[in-house]
């Protein structure tokens, strides 16, 4: 499928993106993550794993200064913006959870991913940690940021590159001066639906869009924020494929605006937040987008993990 993108890309630009303006940082933020004591967990002590905090002013040793530069601007960023991110969220009970359960990659490549379950699971495309199991394996570790600019280090634990989906778990993360003692971190998180969304239902989308122009001949930079919100509808499913068959192009279909650096990011039901799909890649003959659908994402973590509590949350 030449004409099918499917890396880190999306479609062509919207001209009516859902906007995020520049404002001062401050504390009235929805946070992503939570601190709570060892008693207090909601996770199954099999999903849950102890997760190493550090000092935000401590040196990444997984990355080197380049990386470390390039998150280090990210991250500035997002806490400039935060505020007004947050202040510019389309209407709906359930969008600024989305928001908060979602993340995106600090390296130049961009993608988006989204948190499962409050122990910290997260799950991506498979193409935004490797085009290959060669690629992914050799460098597992990745580090996400929230739209607050909390730093997150991942490692991915299972690729599947028919299906397009990789699972990720938190296994680092940047902390103030305020932690206390032997908390640990209850992250924010989306669950996903039960069953194939209703044509047309109208979607949310969040996601990191690429900051190098694609459609300029020479090398112009986006004037988009980091973190976009847009609005959409689920458009069916392609007729006759496979729907965990989603290596070359995703299986379901969408009309939200994306960009390149969208791949992983959420599609939710407008109305319910559940999760439906993630975007991947799309037509460039159509023009429309595509995504991972319902169906491969449960039968994804019903194989690798059923504990999630995205799932429902039961033990199987």
């Amino acid at each position: 499928m030449d004409n099918n993108e499917r890396i880190l890309r999306s479609s062509v630009l919207n001209k009516n993106p859902i906007n995020s303006l520049p404002s001062k940082p401050t504390a009235n933020l929805e946070q992503p993550v939570k601190f709570i004591s060892n008693k207090s967990s909601h996770t199954t002590p099999r999903i849950n794993e102890k997760i190493q905090l550090i000092p935000r002013s401590s040196t990444l040793q997984s990355l080197n200064q380049t990386e470390l530069t390039l998150l280090r601007k990210k991250q500035s960023r997002l806490k400039t913006t935060a505020l007004s991110t947050l202040k510019d969220l389309p209407s709906g009970l359930h969008v600024r959870n989305l928001l908060t359960s979602t993340l995106i990659f600090a390296q130049y490549e961009a993608g988006t991913a989204v948190c499962i379950d409050p122990a910290g699971w997260i799950i991506t495309c498979s193409h935004c940690i490797g085009e290959s199991e060669e690629e992914w394996k050799a460098k597992p570790r990745q580090w996400l940021l929230y739209y607050t600019g909390l730093a997150i280090e991942v490692e991915c634990r299972v690729w599947d590159r028919k299906r397009d989906l990789a699972l990720l778990k938190v296994v680092t993360m940047e902390i103030g001066d305020d932690v206390i003692g032997d908390s640990i971190p209850e992250f924010s998180f989306v669950k996903l639906g039960v069953q194939l969304p209703e044509h047309r239902l109208s979607i949310i989308c969040i996601g990191q869009p690429g900051s190098d122009d694609l459609e300029s001949s020479d090398n112009r930079k986006t004037k988009y924020s980091i973190v976009e919100v847009s609005k959409g509808s689920f458009c069916g499913m392609i007729q006759g494929q496979d729907p965990h068959e989603n290596s070359e192009i995703g299986s379901l279909k969408h009309d939200a605006w994306t960009y390149w650096g969208y791949s992983g990011a959420p599609l939710v039901g407008a109305d319910d937040g559940l999760l439906i799909g993630l975007h991947s890649s799309w037509d460039e003959n159509t023009a429309m987008r595509h995504g991972v659908p319902l169906v491969a994402m449960r039968r994804f973590l019903e194989e690798c993990l059923p504990g999630v509590m995205g799932l429902g949350g039961n033990e199987t």
